[in-house]
């Protein structure tokens, strides 16, 4: 399914009050492990962006937070001078969360004139396609996508998204000391490599450092849907918390599982239960699930560009921004500022003045942080830890709320 509407009724939807802050550059150095081989040259017209998401598929909850953002995101740069004074125009695209679908729709963008492309969420898409990308020079800022192997194809390909291992330790020890938790047993699926590596590699390291212990690591394909025999087997032992880094709707199964099952210790997982997935669950199911990321969308929040984008969400969406919606409207402000900087919209353009982004010290002002830093194209930022609420993403109490 291709997404394609006019700029006019996406800003409608958008809101025309869409105004935040002005912002400006700061630095760290970023490495680059490939170069472009070609690139479209710069014809001073409207910048083309194709957003290239799971809207629907097993990542749907992910891909329509990141559509919603993407109309959002055209709005607010063209309410505010446009890329370096020229419109942007959005194409948003359904990768159905097929790789062979993504690759497609990539070999079309190659072929086209598409000059920056915004990809979510599914790594096994991202590793595909990528390398599409980097032979043609055109710059991919990938939303999650966090397998290794992505960033590394090239010094066209950037992620938006922080690591979700660099948030693990903060949110284990504030299992540990703000809920008591002792011992965790863990879901984890197979078929995805972020979180084989999250459950097998990460999660051990950071829950042993908290001094909790580990009573079971339990597995199962992304496409199971009777989570009958894991939840039974997460439940042996009786822990006082059960950590999902499974994806999608499998989550909201594998909670449903748990909560009939009479489960009355903390539940939480990662940056997958977010974009509004617990609101699929019952009355209070959801409430007290507790997981990390890189945003929340509360006016608590410690730093002001963060505030100000909750604002400015709400009033034009109607909505609570959350994640995915905030690494969204990340991405597109960086193509902004990467053409700021080079003073170039062309791909290879583009792809220059993101690297001067980076070593100028990042992408200030933003969503998810007041400086999103980048490590060889990867993005670094503090993280949160959010507790469903009431319906509602909250900032988990007892825990610093600045930078």
């Amino acid at each position: 399914m291709d997404r394609s509407t006019t700029r006019s009724a996406r800003r409608s939807r958008a809101g025309a009050a869409v105004a935040l802050a002005s912002t400006a550059l700061l630095t760290v150095s970023a490495c680059t492990t490939g170069e472009t081989t070609t690139s479209a040259e710069d014809d001073g017209g409207a910048v083309q962006v194709l957003v290239l998401a799971d809207i629907t598929g097993k990542a749907a909850f992910f891909g329509e937070a990141i559509e919603q953002a993407a109309e959002f995101a055209e709005s607010y740069v063209n309410e505010n001078g446009g890329i370096d004074g020229r419109d942007l125009e959005l194409t948003v695209q359904d990768t159905t969360s097929d790789p062979a679908r993504a690759s497609t729709l990539m070999n079309d963008a190659v072929r086209g004139d598409v000059d920056a492309v915004v990809f979510g969420v599914l790594s096994e898409e991202a590793l595909t396609i990528a390398p599409l990308a980097q032979d043609a020079g055109l710059p991919m800022i990938n939303i999650q996508a966090a397998a290794d192997g992505v960033v590394e194809t090239g010094d066209a390909i950037w992620r938006i998204t922080p690591p979700q291992q660099n948030f693990y330790q903060n949110y284990a020890d504030y299992l540990a000391e703000e809920k008591a938790v002792q011992t965790v047993s863990v879901f984890y699926v197979t078929d995805n490599a972020p979180s084989v590596t999250l459950a097998t590699e990460v999660a051990p390291e950071a829950f042993g450092n908290a001094g909790i212990e580990i009573l079971d690591a339990v597995s199962s394909t992304s496409s199971e849907t009777d989570l009958t025999t894991v939840a039974s087997r997460l439940l042996a032992g009786n822990p006082d918390h059960i950590q999902t880094q499974a994806i999608g709707a499998q989550n909201i199964a594998l909670i449903t599982q748990l909560r009939r099952a009479g489960f009355t210790g903390t539940i939480g997982g990662g940056t997958s239960l977010g974009a509004g997935a617990l609101s699929a669950l019952e009355g209070t199911e959801a409430d007290g699930i507790l997981y990390y990321s890189s945003f929340v969308g509360s006016d608590e929040l410690g730093y002001e560009s963060g505030r100000q984008f909750v604002s400015e969400y709400e009033a034009a969406q109607d909505v609570q921004p959350n994640t995915f919606h905030a690494e969204t409207f990340d991405a597109f402000r960086l193509i902004q500022e990467a053409v700021a900087a080079s003073g170039d919209a062309s791909r290879a353009g583009i792809v220059e003045g993101l690297a001067q982004v980076a070593a100028d010290g990042g992408l200030t002002g933003a969503a998810q942080a007041e400086t999103v830093t980048f490590e060889n194209q990867d993005a670094r930022t503090p993280g949160v830890v959010i507790e469903w609420m009431d319906g509602r993403e909250t900032l988990a109490p007892g825990q610093d709320t600045g930078e």
